[in-house]
């Protein structure tokens, strides 16, 4: 017996811009499902008046956009998107606005762009803010006033992170990259806004299938539409727990937790968000997972606004503890999570001065932030002492984690609460009387 022996050697995987241009390859039948379940999206939007006509305004520019980025080119994609990005602020705010606002990104870019060395770019964007924010707080300069809530959600934090991720950088860095992290459509809408992590928006574009990604983009925008409309039901059932027309305990203790389920209006709207920016390939993570479900304070941290949580570890917690774990690993945990809850009640409020125009520093608020605070560092302590166990199972573990659930969420519950009354007095007040 003769014959030739071959050996058949795996192919290499294809990776980069070969794999991303492989991703993006269309498909007119899967093209066409996408299309379909985006317009009946676009339907419902109308018939139940879903946020406003501007989101409407919104919602049919991305769906355009889609359509035609869809079909273009992978090298024209991302450009077409910054450009949709850019000409979209013109139909989404006033024209002075939006004109100030790409001016104020290009002086950004600037000064990123220079050849000084990277702690005078720092100090150069910091007295660019300092001088903003002057004109925030003294309304001195002819600037309508909506300009400084758009520039604030653009700009607040993901400046914080943009800095933090190209000081590193080989090269100058890319407009192109620049422009796709910070001009992102939504955000002109949706002025409390997720706080998008640079390096994964620029990891996740094209990471995986267009019609996989594009597809749950879509059910991220289904689920945060139908949290939405729950919003609404949960607003208008508010008033039918009155305490003149129910018990004074039923009210209080109803109106603690609708007043918590409010929050179904962030974690809906940041769905939508998140789901139409997987329409043009940026394949992010998502923002809010299972909430309601958290067994410990700890874990809730984890599940409701992932991204500022993944903001906060990256930024304040890691630098901490990396620092202070020579000197023992649970003193490091420690200090950096109570580090990590300092910054979070000092950014709250200097997100409140953006979008509002005044600093948010009550009682209420600090009482807030230190009780939670308090909470997860206590959390981390008794996880750290607390023995490895061997994890049981069957009906007794169950119930013990849905007590677990039941109590992690009523603290909760009463600290938001708390967090949402203008003062302590009012709170107190609430909890004697169930008056609003």
């Amino acid at each position: 017996m003769s014959g030739t022996v071959r050996a058949v050697l795996p192919s290499a995987p294809v990776t980069g811009l070969a794999a991303q241009v492989e991703r993006s390859r269309p498909n007119l039948w899967r093209f066409a499902v996408l299309a379909v379940q985006l317009g009946l999206l676009l339907l419902v939007f109308d018939l139940y008046g879903l946020e406003s006509r501007r989101f409407l305004t919104l919602s049919s520019l991305i769906v355009g956009g889609f359509i035609v980025s869809y079909w273009l080119p992978f090298r024209f994609k991302e450009p077409f998107y910054i450009a949709l990005s850019l000409g979209g602020a013109f139909l989404l705010l006033d024209p002075a606005v939006a004109g100030l606002l790409i001016g104020a990104g290009g002086i950004l870019f600037a000064i990123v762009r220079s050849g000084l060395a990277f702690r005078w770019r720092v100090v150069a964007v910091l007295a660019f803010g300092a001088l903003c924010a002057y004109g925030r707080a003294s309304g001195r300069f002819p600037i309508p006033e909506h300009f400084w809530a758009v520039l604030g959600a653009v700009f607040m934090f993901r400046m914080i992170i943009y800095l933090y991720d190209i000081q590193r950088l080989q090269g100058p860095p890319p407009f192109k990259d620049f422009a796709s992290y910070f001009f992102l459509l939504p955000n002109y809408y949706f002025l409390l806004f997720p706080v998008v992590d640079f390096k994964t928006l620029r990891k996740s574009y094209f990471q995986r299938d267009i019609h996989e990604v594009a597809q749950q983009g879509v059910w991220w925008i289904l689920r945060g539409t139908i949290q939405l409309l729950l919003y609404r039901l949960v607003y208008q059932l508010e008033a039918s727990f009155a305490p003149t027309k129910v018990g004074v305990g039923t009210s209080v203790v109803a109106r603690i937790i609708l007043g918590f389920l409010l929050y179904l209006q962030v974690s809906g709207q940041f769905h939508i968000i998140v789901g139409m920016l997987h329409l043009f390939g940026y394949d992010l993570p998502e923002t809010n997972r299972k909430y309601l479900l958290s067994h410990s304070i700890s874990d809730l941290w984890r599940r409701i606004n992932i991204y500022w949580k993944d903001f906060m570890v990256k930024i304040c917690y890691l630098p901490a503890y990396f620092k202070l774990r020579k000197k023992g690993e649970l003193r490091a945990q420690l200090v950096a999570t109570t580090l990590v809850f300092l910054v979070t009640w000092v950014l709250h409020s200097y997100q409140f001065f953006w979008l509002q125009g005044n600093f948010r520093l009550t009682v209420t608020d600090t009482l807030f932030w230190s009780i939670l605070g308090a909470l997860v560092v206590a959390n981390v302590w008794f996880d750290a002492k607390k023995k490895k166990r061997v994890p049981q199972s069957g009906w007794r573990a169950k119930a013990v984690e849905a007590a677990q659930i039941v109590a992690t969420m009523s603290v909760f519950m009463l600290l938001w609460s708390l967090w949402s009354s203008n003062s302590l007095e009012k709170w107190v007040n609430f909890l004697k009387t169930g008056d609003l």
